[in-house]
């Protein structure tokens, strides 16, 4: 270190500190959920945990729910149960800290209950990600002495001090290679934008959007290094080691200062300490430390995993992280040794143990932020707006320092503007992966149906509630607001520090529903048609395949009818008449879907759509092979979900079609004829009608704000669909867009309002 001014401390420190600062990580990480925990997923909370426990436990017995989702809350689940075991994983954390010959099961015991709390909070943030990465990586570093000695009593395997720096590399390098892939290296547009789309800024946030445009392409080169060309330093068996955690370190900081990620740049510096260990190298590691002792043996084999599955995840990024082992295109590989290996990461993955890394995107969005706010009137005139504590909701609200504190709500309400929930059919590619996600009601639906109950526990999600639970909203609605940062001059005056402007109708008025509650469940028949490998993994929709693969006609019709208040003849002679003459018309769906709310209540519309998808899964199962060219000839059909497709367009066509494809699988190549990815839809429409409403919205602003490439060959199937679902329900809902114009040499926008009287003027965003 003779290159250093000062004399670094013993490794042995360095790795004390480290599994320490792990420690505080996992007790600010589970300590705050204690007061969130409730609210979100209580007995009288937004998604209460218990019904899905319940559910899972019905679809996926005795051992297979412990696997595919690992929780503590199997054994009991009650509110008490809940905050008890959030108080318990953050007093374990404290005992991490505190240290002794303990302090890798107590770190255990903290792993374990964030592992149990996911299934509560769907962990997919990139600070959940690499908090549970280090986690369980971390419980094979060597016993603590207690405090005040911070010391580790050893050094680590070198096998996992190399891990947690190849953690670090694929963190950092993880956001630079989405970042800077395809970018622009005069984009000064990315960080200006950027700054006004913070989903929760800090006050030295707004300020730095008005920065000039020279700082911000000093920023965009200072995290290309940092991003891009520092994390090689990483590897090195040198001071560069000590170079690449400051300048990561730094970088951290300055995020923190406009920004409040969660417990992102907090668990980002201390994954960053084992760096400062600059005479650990793999090197260090000689063959009989791989198999020396029982101990040695099985480090090096999660070693091993974890190596191979960091790599497997480097081509992804954070969006699709919990997701892209379930994609369907994986039926196409034939090499079994490939299969296999994705087959143990699939198994395992509700673990946690490995992860994606990456978010922003190369190109900036426009500098807008959406945020839907919630609004209650009880005499249909005077509409007042529900406040969250951190996110905007009015002109007025101010930027906030926050972080490490991680409001989930307030986080959720920002994706929830560009439609990112739990209705998105985009489910197979962005999203937690657990397949009850997918509903016909996001979570705010939700919201708002407890709102209209007065349930108070709701009330601890805002900062202001405007009625009080004993006299709740008669109605209420959600309107999308864009909001801009106003200039120094505007802040002066007005004392804003947004502009807000109403965006479009982000759900309509509503009152009060009580079978709501059926929206937010779901079953093995009712996941995304590509939740092909949770659907096998049911013992019941597995004994369901296999009697579409091999049974008649009549054994199917008898099997989809089970439990059921409608059998396949109604489905046949009733049902499919209602419609089937306006298949091809897009136009008339929301006629036939006010058509079937005055024919049948949601619960009967649910009963005919579990039929419908146990037909389809049935027959799914026998044209399978000849989706995928095990048997001829082929279907040329491209992806998983346009098979789904191609399957509801059969059973489109009637009883007649699906028999002669159940009994003559060779020859249902017969239906390509006339069969297209928008007609074939419009079967999946009617069940989705008022989500798919209001997914076409936010197709449209996706579309105006960040032109989409065709998506690749690998990506699920519906993404296909954009573009014309985009054109889809233009008439239904308000919407009061800007126009907007991106400077393509430089990344910079500019953003046009419309006034009353017709004419263009330029926003505050001009003076970009």
């Amino acid at each position: 270190m003779e290159f250093l001014p000062f004399s670094m401390p013993d490794a042995t420190v360095i790795w004390g500190i480290f599994l320490r600062g792990l420690g505080l990580m996992y007790f600010i990480a589970t300590a705050q959920l204690f007061h969130q925990v409730l609210p979100l997923a209580g007995s009288r909370g937004i998604s209460p945990l218990k019904p899905r426990l319940a559910q899972i436990s019905r679809d996926y017995p005795s051992w297979r729910k412990w696997l595919y989702f690992p929780t503590i809350f199997h054994l009991y689940c009650s509110d008490t149960f809940l905050q008890a075991v959030i108080l318990t994983g953050s007093v374990s954390a404290l005992l991490v800290i505190i240290g002794g010959p303990y302090a890798a099961f107590f770190l255990f015991v903290s792993w374990f209950i964030y592992i149990s709390l996911d299934l509560v909070f769907a962990f997919s943030y990139p600070w959940d990600c690499v908090l549970l990465e280090a986690g369980f990586l971390g419980l094979f570093l060597p016993a603590l002495h207690y405090l005040p000695d911070p010391a580790a009593v050893t050094l680590p395997h070198p096998a996992v001090a190399w891990l947690f720096r190849l953690l670090v590399f694929r963190l950092i390098f993880g956001f630079g290679k989405l970042k800077f892939w395809k970018s622009n290296p005069r984009d000064t547009g990315y960080f200006r934008a950027f700054m006004a789309n913070i989903p929760l800024p800090t006050y030295l946030g707004w300020f730095s959007y008005q920065l000039p445009k020279w700082c911000f392409q000093a920023m965009l080169a200072f995290a290309f290094v940092v991003e891009i060309i520092v994390p090689f330093f990483i590897f090195s068996h040198s001071e560069l080691r000590i170079v690449a955690a400051v300048s990561i370190i730094t970088l951290m900081i300055g995020i923190q200062a406009v920004s409040n990620f969660g417990f992102f740049n907090a668990v980002t510096i201390v994954i960053c300490i084992p760096l400062f260990d600059i005479h650990s190298s793999i090197f260090d590691l000689h063959l009989t430390d791989l198999y020396s002792s029982p101990g040695n043996i099985i480090t090096s084999a999660i070693a091993v995993i974890l190596l191979t599955g960091g790599f497997l995840n480097f081509f992804f990024n954070s969006w699709c992280t919990s997701t892209w082992l379930h994609w369907p295109s994986a039926l196409f590989i034939r090499s079994g040794f490939l299969t296999g290996i994705l087959s143990f990461y699939r198994a395992i993955f509700r673990f946690r143990i490995t992860h994606s890394y990456g978010v922003f995107p190369p190109k900036s969005a426009p500098p807008i932020k959406l945020v839907p706010v919630i609004e209650g009137t009880r005499d249909g005139i005077h509409w007042e707006a529900y406040e969250y504590r951190f996110m905007n909701t009015h002109e007025t609200t101010p930027p906030r320092f926050v972080a490490p504190f991680h409001p989930r709500w307030d986080h959720a309400i920002f994706y929830e503007s560009f439609g990112v929930n739990d209705s998105n059919f985009m489910w197979s590619v962005i999203g937690s992966g657990n397949p009850y996600s997918f509903l016909h009601a996001s979570c705010i639906e939700e919201v708002l149906e407890n709102i209209l109950q007065g349930n108070p526990e709701t009330s601890k999600l805002f900062r202001s509630v405007p009625f009080s639970p004993s006299e709740p909203p008669l109605r209420v609605r959600v309107n999308l607001y864009r909001f801009q940062p106003t200039s120094f001059k505007e802040r002066r005056a007005t004392g804003k520090w947004w502009t807000k402007r109403f965006a479009e109708t982000h759900l309509p008025e509503r009152r009060l529903n009580p079978g709501l509650w059926q929206m937010r469940r779901s079953q093995p028949e009712l996941f995304h048609w590509d939740a092909v490998y949770w659907r096998r993994r049911s013992p019941r929709m597995k004994a369901m395949m296999n009697i579409g693969a091999t049974a008649s006609s009549a054994e199917v019709f008898k099997t989809a009818s089970e439990g059921l208040i409608f059998d396949t003849e109604y489905l046949w002679n009733e049902f499919l008449p209602l419609f089937h003459s306006r298949e091809k018309n897009w136009a008339e769906l929301p006629a036939l879907s006010e058509l079937l709310k005055a024919r049948y209540t949601f619960k009967e519309i649910q009963a005919l759509e579990i039929l419908w998808n146990r037909l389809a899964i049935m027959l799914g199962e026998k044209l399978q092979p000849y989706f995928l060219g095990v048997k001829t000839p082929k279907l040329e059909i491209k992806k998983y979900f346009h098979f789904g497709l191609f399957i509801h367009h059969i059973i489109g066509k009637g009883r007649e079609a699906f028999e002669f494809a159940l009994e003559n699988p060779a020859e249902a190549s017969v239906f390509l004829k006339d069969f297209s990815l928008e007609k074939a839809f419009f079967h999946t429409a009617i069940f989705w009608f008022d989500m798919l409403v209001y997914q076409a919205r936010k197709i449209r602003w996706g579309q105006r704000s960040q032109p989409a490439e065709p998506p690749s060959e690998v990506i699920p199937g519906f993404a296909d669909l954009l573009p014309f679902l985009g054109q889809q329900f233009t008439e239904i809902g308000e919407e009061n867009w800007p126009a907007i114009h991106k400077d393509e040499r430089n990344g910079e926008w500019k953003v046009y309002e419309v006034n009353e009287q017709g004419k263009v003027w330029s926003g505050s965003v001009e003076k970009v």
